[in-house]
């Protein structure tokens, strides 16, 4: 009885304590963001030709209109990819019910159910994850290819976590890289990937590698991402990407 009071406890606090650090920092980027709050869902694939898989869904514009996303885009991994020809196509939406709604479309709209099918001679499907935005999408949205890394991370303290995360991505704006961001997602229904999904932003890989390389050349840097790493484990995974924008809501 004394067991299962405790892990209620323990339970409670955990959720009080997540819900915590998601209004404190909703509150202070109220709002002219929409997709705070918001989530992203993500296909995982292998495909046999990446750049041919690129080109199919260029012209796929009104499944993403029908699917409601925002934002839509295709990423192929370019490093620390468990296959080659590892992909994964996104989307934005503005709440988390309309991210499970995509869900619920996809394996019921005839015509995306019979374009899934032309897909299987040419992608493997890996599976799937929906993330909710927890900080993310203040800055640039990219119309051209872009650079990613994301990880996937259990931190110790994640509100300690979380503002370690801003404070690094203000310290890269005040030295030069004012065009690096840092995205929080939370995943929902995603497997076994980490407690946070953080994904660091840059207009090209190259700027991407400039800019993690000051994290060992430039003490501005090692100093603001020793708190990060203060406040994590090792990443559970680490993955870099060259990613395409598809798709944006009219």
């Amino acid at each position: 009885m004394l067991i299962h009071f405790v892990y209620e406890r323990t339970l409670q606090l955990f959720i009080l304590t997540l819900l915590g650090v998601n209004l404190v920092y909703a509150q202070q980027n109220e709002s002219d963001n929409p997709f705070i709050g918001g989530s992203i869902t993500i296909i995982d694939l292998v495909a046999e030709n990446p750049s041919e898989y690129i080109e199919q869904q260029q012209g796929n514009s009104q499944i993403f209109e029908k699917l409601g996303t925002s934002l839509a885009g295709v990423c192929t991994a370019v490093s620390g990819n468990d296959f080659p020809g590892e992909m994964r196509v996104y989307a934005l939406f503005t709440s988390l019910a309309d991210a499970f709604g995509m869900w619920d479309t996809m394996l019921t709209d005839e015509e995306i159910v019979d374009l899934q099918k032309d897909f299987n001679s040419s992608r493997k499907l890996i599976g799937n994850q929906t993330l909710q935005i927890v900080k993310g999408l203040e800055g640039e949205i990219f119309e051209d290819p872009y650079g990613i890394r994301i990880l996937n991370v259990n931190p110790s303290n994640p509100a300690a976590y979380l503002q370690a995360v801003i404070n690094l991505e203000e310290a890269f704006h005040a030295n030069g890289f004012d065009r690096i961001q840092f995205d929080v997602h939370r995943p929902i229904a995603s497997g076994d990937i980490g407690y946070y999904t953080v994904i660091a932003i840059a207009p090209s890989l190259r700027m991407l590698g400039e800019a993690f390389a000051a994290l060992t050349s430039e003490a501005w840097a090692r100093d603001a991402y020793s708190l990060v790493t203060a406040s994590r484990s090792s990443p559970v995974s680490d993955k870099a990407y060259r990613c395409q924008p598809l798709y944006t809501a009219e």
